[in-house]
């Protein structure tokens, strides 16, 4: 039998060639997409420091993010719909219905602990309702929650006739207003709420889930992956925090108002999809939506220091979400 000499059957011990010979190492590729709503934050907050002396106080920052806590709530939920593959346009009525209920149950029982329970059991049902119609019928995401919006709505309007519901306990309202740390309770709702989002997220097998539900959905059902499941707990989730945000709001403001957070749905969506967050789903991050909220918060806030009409900060916000799906597109291009 011929042997292999030893020469051969021994590893190689040839050290690879110098990095600056033969090849190039590779440098770390920059994620332009994460660094670029953060940089335009940098360029505005800088821009509006210099046009206002208000801008860069504590004072004012503190309400920049008060400003933003709402929004920020309903774009936690607004974070796990969208990278799912699905849309919820329900969330915004889902905040004014909420509060409604929240302030009806309050007066009628003078018990505002079962008013808060209450509120966000029904924006938990509204949103099982979304994922039933979508995740278990198989009716289009966009058709059924703009039905249930609209459901969601019109009795918002049907409860109190349009009038707004107030006498609210001072006990409640303490709920989103009492101060710590510099900061009122509604604003560390939201951190709180983007924590556990980002955890949920990006740290358990529910989060993993997610992201191939909204990926490929027939590969995540041959893997393995309940994908209807997936859904519906994320308009579940949706649904909570349209619930949460519904009740806090009427805490703050001590009052029921059938009209509210009807533009919180396109501003929740627009903050996803600024933030980094893919419409077609399967790609995002809940530090990106933060930043995405942080970003319309800081619009708005230095709009009202400049003394802009009302009119024109329409306009602004329109531009916001044209950025918000150029910028989709854009990201789909590279």
């Amino acid at each position: 039998m011929t042997q292999t000499p030893a020469a051969l059957r021994q590893p190689s011990t040839v050290p690879d060639p110098a990095p600056g010979r033969g090849h190039r190492r590779r440098r770390p590729r920059v994620d332009v997409d994460a660094l670029f709503v953060p940089g335009l934050i940098l360029v505005l907050g800088l821009a509006l420091t210099f046009a206002s002396p208000f801008f860069l106080t504590g004072r004012n920052l503190g309400q920049v993010l008060l400003q933003g806590a709402v929004l920020g709530i309903v774009a936690v939920g607004a974070t796990f719909v969208i990278i799912g593959g699905d849309l919820d346009l329900s969330i915004g009525f889902n905040v004014a219905l909420s509060g409604i209920v929240t302030a009806l149950v309050i007066v009628e029982s003078g018990s505002w602990p079962l008013g808060v329970v209450c509120g966000v059991l029904c924006g938990m049902l509204l949103g099982l309702v979304n994922g039933l119609l979508s995740a278990g019928l198989g009716v289009p995401a966009f058709v059924a929650t703009l039905g249930t919006g609209t459901i969601a709505a019109g009795l918002a309007l049907w409860l109190t006739n349009g009038v707004t519901i107030s006498g609210l306990p001072p006990a409640f309202a303490a709920l989103a207003t009492t101060e710590f740390l510099g900061l009122q309770t509604l604003v560390w709702f939201m951190l709180g709420l983007f924590v556990i989002g980002g955890v949920v997220l990006h740290m358990t097998n529910f989060g993993i889930r997610v992201f191939a539900a909204g990926g490929n959905r027939d590969a995540a059902f041959l893997a393995g992956i309940a994908v209807a499941r997936v859904r519906l707990a994320n308009f579940v989730i949706a649904g909570a925090c349209g619930g949460l945000a519904g009740v806090l709001l009427t805490a703050r403001v001590q009052a029921g108002q059938p009209g509210v957070g009807t533009s919180l749905t396109l501003f929740a969506t627009a903050a996803v999809i600024l933030g980094g967050t893919s419409i077609l789903g399967g790609r995002g991050s809940m530090v990106r939506t933060f930043f995405g909220v942080l970003l319309i918060s800081v619009v708005e806030n230095g709009l009202n220091l400049l003394g802009v009409d009302f009119s024109l900060q329409e306009v602004a916000v329109g531009v916001v979400f044209v950025l918000a799906a150029c910028s989709e597109v854009f990201r789909r291009r590279r």
